[in-house]
């Protein structure tokens, strides 16, 4: 087994229920089901700094308006018939 930690947590008795009901579906330990839940959490947290960083750095340098307008044309002019 990788090299774990063991935490107390306090979670309201609903939440505790639900958990319990869909690991025991889904074959699960509690440690797995948690640990895989904090893994997401992560991931999107990790996500919103990356793409907030994405828009500020944008904000600082935008894209010229021309050449905007240029990409927009371009797309425009390769669609095709609308029917």
């Amino acid at each position: 087994m990788p090299n774990v930690a063991k935490i107390a947590v306090s979670i309201p008795a609903t939440t505790l229920k639900s958990l319990e009901r869909v690991r025991t579906r889904l074959h699960k330990s509690r440690s797995a089901v948690v640990t895989q839940a904090i893994e997401r959490w992560l991931a999107l947290e990790e996500m919103g700094e990356v793409d907030k960083r994405y828009v500020e750095g944008y904000l600082r340098h935008p894209e010229p308006s021309d050449d905007t307008a240029a990409v927009a044309g371009a797309v425009v002019k390769s669609w095709g018939a609308w029917e």
